[in-house]
């Protein structure tokens, strides 16, 4: 009964600092002394909680490392114009007649290059949604069709944080789980495209203003050598080089096209690695082209710490292996992917935030599916499957409120116009039925 009261108040601590715009990890930290009170009182010595929350915690500074990369990634793609190169060439490419379906895509790819969901919403999603605002069509469909774009690279990406976070979880190799997963995506991935497509047809741009593209030619010198930092990292995931590797490379390779094709002084690029890119003030572009930076990352990275420091106390109190006992009859793989639906959406509703959706998920399932001799994988891709896209789902989750808030729309009506969110767990369910006679 008191594990359940924590849990409410845990719930309604989280779910006010979200709407309320309050940093979720002083929700996070509130709920981890609310779990660590309750086993304090359950008869846990103070030193024992302290190692049950240290030994939790420790699980995500493989992550964080990765995190920390991502923010100078991004920083130094910023200042060397990629980014805003490759905001450039893909309004460039653009049909005004299947606008959706091109939302769609376009951030797909952005998201996949840099391993960031609210990276691109608030970079090249911007772009959509302003030429949306001017073209005269369906808010909501465009801002669903960005939001579903935006979560398949944070899903399939090597230099994604929720990648590797869900890797690290479930104790098993990036590559080899991105691999496993995407032969679990191309199906959804098209008949998503396929849904846009006809969406395009009946909501053509009817406006397209040219003034963003001009604003980033005077802004920055924009070539395909620009384009090298990403080019290196898609050559280099897809010959499965090391993550952490590779990211350094492509840091070094922007930085020095910073210097030489953007003019920027060794003083600038060492400010915009540490506290992130911006542009002058002056500049139209300054609430587009900004951000990064290995500060930036630092309240991303300490609340992924205390969500894995409080699964720690939880899993110290034994609540992890009761809560998988509900899931003892589901003994096949189609009725185990649905157990970790279950548990992805809750913890998906419960935490706010996509992190601890991942990490109460991989604790719960985990002992589940070694007892049915199914790989860890395999719970990497169900994970990717439901608690990565279950979370953008949950109106008050910051994994959708973030997204929604830049673009000045409802999470609420932007949801249901987000078809990649449902689908790949609506495919992926359905044909492991049928693969096994259920």
């Amino acid at each position: 009964m008191l594990i359940i009261v924590g849990f409410i108040l845990s719930f309604i601590i989280l779910i006010y600092g979200v709407l309320s715009n309050i940093f979720i990890g002083y929700g996070l930290f509130a709920s981890l002394l609310i779990f660590g009170i309750i086993s304090y009182i359950r008869g846990k010595k103070i030193d024992e909680i302290k190692n049950d929350a240290w030994n939790g915690g420790k699980r995500s500074f493989v992550v964080i490392k990765v995190f920390v990369l991502i923010g100078l990634v991004t920083a130094s793609w910023l200042i060397a114009g990629t980014i805003p190169a490759i905001v450039y060439y893909s309004m460039k490419v653009m049909n005004p007649r299947i606008f959706i379906l091109f939302a769609f895509l376009s951030s797909s790819l952005v998201s996949y290059m840099l391993g960031t969901s609210l990276g691109t919403a608030s970079t090249i999603g911007i772009v959509l949604i302003i030429m949306a605002r001017g073209g005269d069509i369906n808010i909501n469909l465009t801002a669903g069709a960005i939001l579903s774009g935006i979560y398949f690279g944070d899903r399939t990406s090597p230099m994604s944080s929720c990648a590797n976070l869900v890797a690290n979880q479930t104790e098993t190799e990036l590559y080899p789980m991105l691999k496993g997963f995407r032969r679990t995506t191309i199906i959804p991935f098209v008949i998503t495209s396929l849904i846009y497509l006809i969406f395009s047809f009946s909501n053509p741009l009817t406006i397209v203003g040219n003034n963003i593209s001009i604003d980033l030619e005077n802004s920055f010198t924009l070539n395909v050598i620009v384009l090298l930092p990403a080019i290196i990292m898609l050559i280099l995931s897809s010959l499965q080089f090391s993550v952490k590797k590779s990211m350094a490379i492509s840091i070094i390779t922007g930085s020095i096209i910073s210097l030489l094709i953007q003019g920027a002084s060794l003083g600038d690029l060492a400010k915009t690695l540490i506290w992130g890119y911006s542009l002058p003030p002056s500049d139209p572009l300054v609430n587009l082209i900004k951000g990064g930076g290995l500060l930036s990352m630092v309240k991303t990275g300490l609340a992924v710490f205390i969500s894995c420091s409080m699964a720690g106390i939880l899993e110290g109190m034994d609540l992890f292996n009761k809560i998988s006992l509900l899931f003892k009859k589901f003994n096949n793989k189609s009725k185990l992917f649905l157990a970790t639906a279950i548990t992805s959406f809750a913890s998906a509703c419960y935490g706010g935030n996509q992190s601890i959706a991942v990490v109460i998920t991989s604790q719960i399932m985990k002992s589940i599916y070694d007892e049915n001799n199914i790989s860890r994988k395999d719970l990497a891709i169900d994970i990717s499957n439901t608690a990565v896209l279950f979370a953008p789902m949950i109106p008050w989750n910051i994994a959708v409120l973030v997204p929604a808030t830049t673009f000045d729309v409802s999470s609420v009506e932007i949801v249901p116009y987000a078809f990649y969110l449902f689908i790949p767990f609506l495919v992926n369910y359905f044909s492991k039925r049928i693969r096994h006679n259920y």
